[in-house]
């Protein structure tokens, strides 16, 4: 619905597989499931935030970059229902300060105004790409280890988007 009153948008920080927030995860779950675990967690975090109910945790963007829970919040386009709550502790600190840091020094001197009371952050998305990575022979392109097998994309976790994912297509 292009004409709705919200955007559909996130913002987007990187986590590396050699990422020191992964070390605990994989201390516990292995090198290669150690983002999965990561993003388990953060959205069981989120789902608890939002009330154990599939409503979604809220702030306002003013109040995330403060790190104060917002005593209001506006509406919002998720169906299921918002609460508010407190998303700056969702991250770890890392992560946080990309975030607020994008959104204070970045965005909003880019596009006055995009820091707002109104400007509603819903937490958490963790799903932009994939957090495991299928080994692939760096000559022939092939998965480790099984002939004729030729992983490409964002399943395969080569790709962030649509559009990479194509070119990794074209590439393999």
């Amino acid at each position: 619905n292009r004409d709705s009153l919200w955007a559909n948008s996130a913002l987007v920080v990187t986590v590396s597989p050699d990422d020191p927030i992964l070390d605990k995860y994989r201390s516990t779950h292995g090198e290669t499931l150690a983002g999965l675990e990561f993003q388990r967690d953060m959205e069981r975090s989120a789902y608890q935030l939002g009330g154990n109910n599939m409503t979604v945790p809220v702030q306002r963007l003013t109040d995330f970059v403060n790190g104060v829970v917002s005593s209001s919040i506006p509406s919002s386009s998720y169906r299921l229902g918002a609460s508010s709550a407190a998303l700056h502790d969702i991250y770890p600190k890392p992560l946080y300060n990309a975030l607020a840091n994008a959104i204070t020094d970045h965005f909003d001197k880019q596009m006055p105004g995009f820091l707002c009371e109104d400007a509603l952050l819903h937490g958490v998305e963790t799903r932009t790409s994939s957090p495991v990575r299928v080994v692939r022979d760096q000559k022939t392109l092939e998965a480790g280890g099984v002939e004729n097998l030729f992983p490409a994309g964002e399943g395969a976790g080569f790709a962030g988007g649509i559009v990479s994912a194509a070119v990794d297509g074209l590439v393999v």
